[in-house]
């Protein structure tokens, strides 16, 4: 195997225990939604709010790089993330470059517009609980890939 595609298993193994981090995440926040009263809620709950988040966010930039990984593998231009999405899609990895870009702004607006307007933040956490399903589907996608193309998926 060649130092590249080890890096490729690297990251595939990696993104494995963080899709378990984050699926432990999950579980503690969902039976939260909606949220009534932010201000009500427990230290621990903050918290697990703020580790979901955060799994979250590393999850789908830590997909991103992969996909980059893989790309450079392929030979397809990577200067810029546009190329890498319009290659997985036609892999079909990804649905759309459009709902990756979707997500991507999700994650921004909840990382540096995190604020107390109760329907905005129930809005981007229950809006990130579906993506976060999407961002499994698109691993999986990524890993049978890998697994057909190089004998292995991390």
């Amino acid at each position: 195997m060649t130092e590249h595609l080890q890096l490729i298993a690297g990251k595939l193994a990696q993104l494995e225990r963080m899709r378990g981090y984050l699926d432990y995440s999950i579980t503690q926040i969902r039976a939260l939604f909606p949220v009534a009263h932010w201000h009500a809620l427990k230290p621990e709950q903050h918290e697990s709010l703020a580790a979901f988040r955060i799994r979250f966010s590393e999850y789908q930039e830590h997909l991103g790089k992969a996909m980059r990984a893989v790309a450079i593998e392929e030979e397809i231009d990577v200067d810029r993330f546009g190329s890498v999405l319009a290659f997985m899609e036609r892999l079909q990895v990804i649905d759309q470059p459009e709902h990756w870009k979707l997500i991507r702004e999700l994650r921004n607006a909840v990382n540096h517009d995190y604020e107390e307007n109760t329907e905005r933040l129930n809005g981007f956490f229950q809006q990130m609980l579906s993506e976060a399903a999407v961002l499994f589907s698109y691993h999986q996608r990524l890993a049978a890939f890998c697994r057909q193309a190089y004998g292995h998926a991390g």
